[in-house]
């Protein structure tokens, strides 16, 4: 439960800047009218027991990444920050007055490896009572794919994160100039050592697809 703890603490300061400096906007009912909760997927998850290693225990930086078995580079979020999103070209346009130019922004994450161990099964799923009840016949959303986890031991690094901004045209706002793409914030990285997920449950299924 400790581990459990600390992670949650962990994740609730990584995302307060984040938080901080986002801005609120109302959503248009317009928007929201085209929105259809009919369809998607729908993941449905058990946790038997979530726990991690206590910093004061151990070597709680010991961990030879060299041997992770998956490593990342880099993993880039880009959001459209500035205009409207052309759904049908999925290019996001400035539709200030000026000259209109792309401006995205996103969030940014460097050296990335997990390690460890798990086991994981995938079986095939279905709604049982359902399936009763129909007579014998699977309906639509009763199907899906169950993943369960076991004997898992797996260590989780970001080696940084942070957000950033794609290069701006200022013609845009009667300026002159550009503003170069960067980084404009870091919040340094973040280690996960010895994470259990046993008894770990999902289930993910089809709704009105």
């Amino acid at each position: 439960m400790k581990g459990l703890k600390k992670l949650l603490l962990v994740s609730a300061i990584a995302a307060a800047p984040l938080a901080a400096q986002a801005e609120l906007k109302a959503v248009d009912d317009s928007v929201l009218a085209d929105v259809s909760g009919q369809s998607g997927l729908v993941i449905e998850a058990g946790f038997g027991s979530v726990s991690g290693v206590d910093a004061s225990t151990g070597d709680f930086y010991g961990v030879d990444w060299s041997g992770a078995g998956i490593t990342i580079d880099a993993f880039k979020w880009i959001v459209d920050i500035e205009g409207g999103w052309d759904q049908d070209s999925n290019l996001g346009v400035n539709v200030n007055a000026g000259n209109p130019v792309p401006a995205l922004g996103g969030f940014i994450a460097k050296d990335i490896a997990i390690a460890g161990a798990v086991d994981m099964t995938i079986d095939a799923t279905a709604d049982l009572a359902n399936v009763i009840a129909n007579g014998g016949a699977v309906a639509e959303g009763d199907g899906g794919i169950g993943i369960s986890f076991a004997n898992s031991n797996i260590n989780f690094k970001v080696g940084d994160m942070g957000v950033f901004v794609e290069e701006y045209d200022l013609a845009n706002v009667g300026q002159s100039g550009t503003v170069a793409a960067q980084q404009v914030s870091s919040y340094g990285g973040i280690e996960i050592i010895g994470m259990n997920i046993d008894n770990l449950q999902l289930v993910i299924r089809g709704n009105g697809l």
